[in-house]
Order: structure tokens, then sequence, then C-alpha cells
């Protein structure tokens, strides 16, 4: 059943993560009106993409009347200022916007999220650094890999891995995959290229693979295809902002050692203050890493660089790798030039304003549907886009229940790729169902999809294929 009508979003501040949000909205065919301060931003974006603009204040009451904030269905605050988003959200809530999302960076404010939502009316609050640490602290966990993403509220992974020379799963059909391995290729790319994948499809080296599969299973594939399991000690980190500030308190949950570099001296003070349990030096992280000695370098297990300069990330992750670091994340900005490090398959890059709206954009394609069933639970865009996990929630409505998957008539480009039932993890093969009460991940390469019911061909779709 088709949407009633189109879902209003209204964005205040057009930096990277407002301008990524119009841009895929707007995609999604929602009406986006776009709010910002910065008249050269704004007229770029009215001559680029399909959205209303409108310059001025989005925390000013005047403003929100004028392009009628009281009608969005998801109103969404993402300025440099924490202050203002709070306030813009806040008050469009009381005017009456459905649902409202606020970027909140400040550690301060970030501790007490809850309060924002339950006392202020915000439906969410996304904080870019904590959710960027929280996914270098997820890899960290795994070496071979260079992206894992929590499913089904951490019951289930997404685990993104390089195909590397010499690794025992070259040459191998996906179909000999599954019978030694209780994980799922759902997604393979190679030479740039997505490929949704049969099980006749044969693994060579540099493919980059996404596997799905319960936390335990990926722990016994790791040994049994002898990847590195290096468990992790000591991490150094350079830059001391926020990033680094939220990665150092995960870590130190973990019993991990955490070392940070930072040139400023200044911040490396406040850092040290805020952060007694961390080593904080004073220095340049290159410079820094030619004043370790042999010993100090092989008993560090990853090196994280997370400065506010791209190219110095860069340098220093680079310069990381060639002394053989186990494990080298860096990051970078989603606007950086610097692509070079996404060919290195030594290198694992995060960034924070990706990690956010993949965040605000799940939330929002939840709210899309109009019907009450198979909603969206959570989204994951890789490969700029191009590459989508959907969770969704299965309830009694939705379509195909209790039917054999090998029945389905299923779009090119989508894969059911895990099934969560009752906390078993199901690895969807020809004779599964699903049933009320089962969250799916499905994989596709197609576009707006916010049903489960958008991945199976039409009767007209399945009669043409005949």
């Amino acid at each position: 059943m088709a949407r009633k009508r189109k879902i209003n979003v209204h964005i205040v501040g057009a930096g990277q993560i407002g301008q990524a949000l119009a841009a895929q909205l707007s995609q999604d065919d929602c009406a986006v009106t776009v709010v910002d301060t910065d008249a050269a931003v704004i007229n770029t974006l009215s001559n680029t993409l399909d959205v209303y603009c409108y310059r001025g204040n989005g925390a000013s009451y005047q403003a929100l009347q004028e392009i009628k904030a009281g009608d969005s269905d998801i109103f969404i605050s993402v300025t440099d200022s924490d202050e203002l988003n709070i306030l813009a959200c806040l008050t469009a809530h009381m005017m009456g916007a459905k649902h409202t999302v606020a970027r909140v960076r400040n550690i301060d404010y970030a501790q007490h999220s809850s309060f924002y939502r339950d006392q202020l009316g915000l439906s969410m609050t996304i904080n870019p650094e904590l959710a960027a640490a929280a996914e270098i602290s997820r890899v960290l966990r795994f070496p071979s890999a260079t992206r894992v993403e929590l499913l089904a509220k951490g019951r289930a992974e997404l685990v993104e891995l390089n195909l590397t020379a010499g690794s025992p799963l070259c040459g191998l059909s996906l179909h000999e995959f599954g019978q030694r391995i209780n994980l799922l290729v759902c997604a393979v790319v190679r030479g740039g290229e997505v490929h949704i994948p049969k099980g006749h499809f044969v693994l060579e080296e540099g493919d980059i693979l996404y596997l799905t599969g319960a936390p335990s299973a990926f722990r016994k594939a790791m040994s049994k295809l002898a990847l590195p399991v290096r468990p992790t000690h000591s991490v150094l980190v350079a830059g001391a902002g926020r990033i680094s500030y939220y990665l150092a308190q995960q870590l130190k949950r973990e019993g991990v050692h955490v070392t940070v570099v930072e040139e400023n001296h200044e911040r490396a003070v406040d850092f040290c203050r805020k952060n007694p349990e961390c080593d904080v030096m004073n220095d340049n992280a290159i410079a820094y890493f030619d004043s370790m000695s042999d010993a100090d370098l092989q008993n560090t297990d990853a090196f994280v660089s997370l400065t506010g300069n791209d190219e110095l990330n860069v340098v220093a992750a680079m310069y990381a790798a060639s002394l053989r670091i186990p494990k080298v994340i860096s990051r970078l900005s989603s606007s950086s030039k610097l692509k070079i490090l996404q060919k290195d398959d030594r290198i694992t890059t995060v960034s924070q304003e990706e990690t956010a709206v993949n965040l605000i954009l799940g939330y929002a394609r939840s709210l899309m549907n109009a019907e009450a069933h198979d909603a969206v639970e959570a989204l994951y865009r890789l490969m700029d886009g191009r590459l989508e996990f959907i969770e969704f929630r299965i309830t009694e409505a939705s379509p195909h229940l209790n039917q054999p998957i090998r029945e389905w008539r299923i779009k090119d480009g989508t894969l059911l790729a895990h099934i969560l039932r009752d906390g078993r993890h199901i690895v969807p093969r020809g004779d599964d169902v699903i049933r009320p009460g089962d969250r799916v991940l499905v994989v596709t390469t197609l576009k707006q999809l916010t049903r489960l019911e958008d991945i199976f061909l039409s009767p007209r779709e399945a009669a043409s294929e005949r």
C-alpha cells in the first residue's frame, strides 16, 4: 500500500550532516525544508536539491512560523550549537511538530539526553562523536574487520571484511562458505561494484565482504578461518577531542589501556584532568611515533587518529600502518577528498558525520510507513548510500508470513540476510519462514524501502519474469 501523503521534514542547519540528510530525504520523496543563516549555502542547496530553502534563524519563533514548522512530521536540528538545536526542537514541538531530533555534542549535555527526551519532548538526540566512538570500539574487538555494526539492539552483528592475499576464503563459492561457517555473506563489493551474490558466487582477493550473524558465530568463524583475533590491550590515540574522550571512557570499561597524544598543551592538560586513568602526551603524533621504542610499538595493539585535521589523520594512519601496528583507524570527514585510505585495506576510516546521518535516516525511515506494520527499526547505509541494510519488525500484518523463503519472489538487488526470533539467530535458508515478532535484516541496492512489502515483485513483475 502506498504512503498516504508526503512526509514533511524540516532541517535546521545546512552543514555536512544537514546537507546529506536533505539530499537523501528528498530522494526518499519527502517534502524537505532546509533552514540556515548562510545565504551562500542556502543558494547552493536551492540550485542543487529539490528542497525548499529558507535563510534565517532556525530557533526563531517567527522563522519557524513562516516555514510552518508546526506541520512538520520530522523536525531535525543539526547546527553546530547544542543550545540552538535544543531550543529549535523545543519550539517546534510546542508548535505541533510530531517528532523532533536534535544533535547534542557537548559532553555535559549528552550525559542528560534522557532528560531532554522525557521532559522537553525531544524524540531523539544524536551525538555524532559518541556514535563514532562506539563504532571504533566495536571495530577494535575484531582486528580483521573494517566495520562492525550492531543489529537488533546488539543481539546480532554486521561485519565488513576485506579479503587480502592468502585469505582462506579466496576461491570459495558462497555455497561452500555456507557449509563451513554459520554466517551469511550478504553483499560483496568487487572493483567498486556492489553485488548481492548467489550461491555460485566465488570469492576473490580484494573483495569487500559484508557478513551477518550472531556475535558468538563471528568469534568461532574468526578462529576457524585463522583470522587475527589478537585481543586489544593497549590503544594509542592521536587527538584529545570529543571522540577521543568518549572512546577512552568506553575502552576503560573494557580494561584497555589508552595513551592519548595531543599537540595543544591546554587541550592535553584538560583531557588529562578529565581522564586521569589515561596516559596523555603533549606531542605531535608523528614525532611521538619516532620516540617510541621497538618494544613500545610491539605492545601497541591499535592506533586511532582522531585529530580535527584530515590530512594529519591520513599521514599518521599510513605511518602507523607502515610500522605494522596491528589495527589502524582514522577519522575522515565525510566531505573529505582524501579517499586514499579507502583503498588501503590496512586502515579503517570512520566519519562521525556519516554515522550521525545513518542514525537519523534510520529513525526517519521508520516513520515514513503510513501503516503500523513491518516498520523500519534501523538503517545502515554503506558505500556512499549504494548499499543499505534495513532492519524490519515483523507483525501479524506483514506479508508472506509462514511461507518458505524459497517461494518468495523478490526484486533483484535484494536479499533477506538475517532472522532473529526469540533470541535465536537464523541464517535464512530456503525452508525458513518469517513469523510475527521476528526482526529481519534486508540488504538491498534499491532505494526508498520503507516496508518489507517493497522488496517483493508485484504480480505483474513476477508474471513478466516467467
